[in-house]
């Protein structure tokens, strides 16, 4: 599986990212749809650019530092807290950012 490029789990009862090492090739990972509540699980998943945890229930962002080559982010419909925090996190990351959705967010100040 260490070939595989594509993986899409969206729709599923996901809780936590877990078992995704081995996929070290991964560019596009789609885990909309599902009850995940932390990014994590991704470090190995340096060559993904296309990422989607669309309505989840994330809160705050992390997890990212280790995907440099991350282009697409879909974060949209979750339960983010902080919009500045999520923004101000996103920047110090070292990528390829092009794309955010990050609309529909719960953002208290």
């Amino acid at each position: 599986m260490e070939k595989l490029t594509k993986l899409q789990l969206d729709n599923n009862i996901i809780t936590k990212i877990e078992g995704l090492e081995g996929l070290v090739n991964l560019q596009w990972l789609d885990l909309s749809f599902n009850l995940i509540t932390k990014i994590e699980g991704l470090d190995k998943c340096n060559k993904l650019t296309d990422l989607s945890l669309f309505k989840n229930r994330i809160t705050v962002l992390s997890g990212l530092e280790n995907l440099k080559e991350l282009n697409v982010l879909s974060v949209g419909s979750n339960m983010l807290l902080n919009l500045e925090d999520s923004i101000d996190y996103l920047r110090r990351l070292k990528n390829k950012l092009e794309v955010l959705r990050i609309s529909d967010n719960t953002f208290h100040k």
